[in-house]
């Protein structure tokens, strides 16, 4: 029997070598090197994280929520450093989404 675990460990290993990987690290550590995009990041982290769990409960946020994540948001984009880690985590998302597509390939072509 297959352990798909060893596997998706590979991949794991893998992910940590393409390019993809390397400049969102890259990004990240610029990022901490920058203390004022630092509190602006974690800021905009703390706001995105509040935001989600209400949606996930069922809640609405408020316009106040909303608002201060938006303020929160448009801060980011004076900062390159968080310009330059926001592109790199779309970079890294895309690529994963690859992935994902290739592994549930044969789950879809079940239904086809």
């Amino acid at each position: 029997m297959i352990n798909i675990y060893d596997n998706v460990n590979g991949v794991a290993s893998d992910l940590v070598e393409t390019a993809q990987y390397k400049t969102l690290r890259d990004a990240v550590a610029a990022m901490h090197q920058d203390a004022e995009a630092e509190a602006v990041f974690k800021k905009f982290q703390t706001e995105q994280q509040a935001i989600q769990a209400l949606v996930q409960s069922g809640a609405e946020p408020t316009q106040e929520q909303i608002q201060n994540w938006q303020s929160v948001a448009a801060d980011m984009e004076k900062y390159e450093s968080l310009k330059t880690l926001m592109q790199a985590e779309n970079a890294l998302n895309g690529l994963l989404q690859e992935i994902n597509a290739i592994i549930t390939k044969p789950i879809a072509e079940l239904y086809n």
